[in-house]
């Protein structure tokens, strides 16, 4: 499972996404796979790609959706992320 968003940046330095997690209400922490398209711009805006690879992990939610940049203190931060109950019950 994977999702693209579409963020901007209204910092004066280009944001580039260098990780990202899942956290659900118990603070349990699941790792996402990420795919930086480009870095987003200064004052600007572009888009990244995270997902779960493999499993899915049982996480508890709604969750918080966590991305961090590699140089610098700037997250993105999104609250109450759910999934549909179909992708949520096991193979």
């Amino acid at each position: 499972m994977a999702v693209r968003l579409s963020l901007s940046n209204p910092g004066a330095e280009p944001w580039t996404l260098a990780g990202a997690a899942l956290v659900d209400s118990a603070g349990e922490q699941v790792e996402l796979a990420r795919w930086p398209l480009a870095p987003i711009p200064a004052n600007g805006a572009g888009a990244v790609v995270v997902g779960i690879e493999g499993e899915r992990a049982q996480l508890g939610c709604p969750c918080t959706l966590k991305l961090w940049e590699a140089a610098g203190p700037r997250t993105v931060t999104l609250g109450n992320v759910t999934f549909p109950v179909s992708q949520q019950a096991g193979p």
